[in-house]
């Protein structure tokens, strides 16, 4: 107790050490630490080491830092003076939602006590829980969790549920809990206010839904999209939309009007088709007679892209080789033989005194030369030729018979 109303200099050492991390710090949270445990901040702040810095420290001696730094902090004297009831103080750069986010992310599991609520649905999964049977099978019957003793040691039947989301913890279900090794809770640290360069954020404001901005903005992105296709707003995203649209149109217009387009016949013919065949069944209703004997509707129109073909040169013409008649090479001719001389005329050869007859020459026969022919033809053999002493022995011997006789 002051009673010299002096401040104790170990206050003010730590006064002047906590407004100096705060004037480092381009952001100053405070958590709330009601039913926070020791053990969950000291993980909270094993995990977020290098990046925020976590300090448990008075209301008083927070508002004195805050003074002394009044002038380089605008509202932070402020923020200060808002702040009530045992608080954790984060000194760290980043963005108070992105703060937000990242202690959300941050949740540890602790164990469960009597009288607290359970923040999901609580399950003890069956199998061996190693435990011996003795009176906590006793804990086990008031839990609702169906036992059974196997290989000395106590087992759980089936998966049971002990607890949903919302409920009060009891304390039976609570130490069966402990026993098993199940931390069910998930606890946080929550930011109850914040300040960045002169702004200052409360607890509502901190609070993030991204699955609400997430449908939000999903719902946004699917208006405006279809507020431009009905615009025919052509963007990289819309013009697939928009093209495809006015072809379904074009396609729409061109077979109401029958306009007798490639694209178009199939999709006008199968409308025919149908007019066809519920014009028939019409008939038919009226007179069996005028039924037809069969038909076959068309199939579907589609829609066949026109293929661009790259010209093709023309093979060049060979020049047409007529065909090489074979030549025929006629045949040698052989002299006919003289008649034989009638018996009259012999007699007076024979009373005529004989007359030296010269010798006649012997006839060459000239056989002709066949030329070269290109096609296969099959030559003929050339007859032997006769020499000149045989032609002239056979003349010898006509003239021996013309005189004995």
């Amino acid at each position: 107790m002051r009673l010299d109303g002096k401040v104790p200099e170990g206050k003010v050492l730590a006064a002047n050490q906590l407004a100096q991390d705060m004037g480092t710090h381009k952001v100053i949270a405070v958590a709330d630490l009601v039913k926070v445990r020791s053990s969950q901040v000291l993980e909270m702040r094993r995990k977020l080491r290098g990046r925020v810095k976590m300090l448990v420290t008075k209301n008083a001696l927070l508002r004195k830092a805050a003074e002394s730094l009044e002038e380089k902090k605008k509202n932070i004297s402020t923020f200060t003076n808002s702040l009530s009831g045992p608080n954790l103080l984060l000194l760290t750069d980043i963005d108070p939602f992105e703060l937000t986010i990242l202690l959300g992310k941050s949740k540890v599991r602790v164990a469960a006590k009597a009288g607290e609520t359970a923040t999901g649905e609580i399950v003890v999964p069956a199998g061996n829980t190693g435990l011996p049977p003795g009176p906590i099978i006793s804990e086990f019957n008031e839990a609702k969790i169906p036992t059974k003793i196997e290989s000395g040691s106590i087992w759980v039947v089936k998966d049971t549920v002990v607890a949903k989301r919302g409920d009060v913890i009891s304390a039976k279900v609570a130490s069966v809990l402990s026993k098993l090794g199940i931390k069910p809770i998930e606890a946080g640290i929550s930011l109850k206010a914040a300040y960045e360069e002169g702004l200052i954020f409360g607890r509502d404001d901190l609070l993030l839904d991204l699955k609400g901005y997430r449908d939000d903005l999903t719902l946004a992105v699917k208006q405006a999209l279809g507020l431009a296709i009905e615009a025919n707003y052509l963007t990289a995203e819309t013009a697939p939309i928009v093209l495809s649209k006015a072809h379904r149109q074009a396609m729409w217009l061109a077979a109401r009007s029958e306009y007798p387009a490639d694209i178009v016949m199939p999709e006008i013919l199968r409308e025919a088709f149908l007019e066809m065949k519920a014009l028939s069944e019409s008939l038919v209703s009226v007179n069996k007679e005028a039924a037809p004997a069969s038909y076959e509707a068309p199939a579907p129109a589609r829609v066949i892209p026109s293929k661009v073909e790259a010209p093709t040169p023309e093979p060049k013409r060979l020049e047409e080789v007529k065909p090489i008649e074979p030549k025929v090479v006629p045949m040698p001719v052989t002299p006919l033989k003289k008649p034989p001389l009638e018996k009259a005329a012999i007699t007076e050869v024979v009373a005529q005194k004989p007359a030296a007859v010269p010798a006649e020459k012997p006839v060459q026969l000239k056989t002709p030369v066949a030329k070269k022919v290109t096609a296969e033809v099959a030559e003929p053999k050339p007859k032997k030729r006769v020499s000149k002493e045989k032609v002239e022995k056979k003349e010898k011997a006509k003239k021996g018979k013309a005189k004995s006789r």
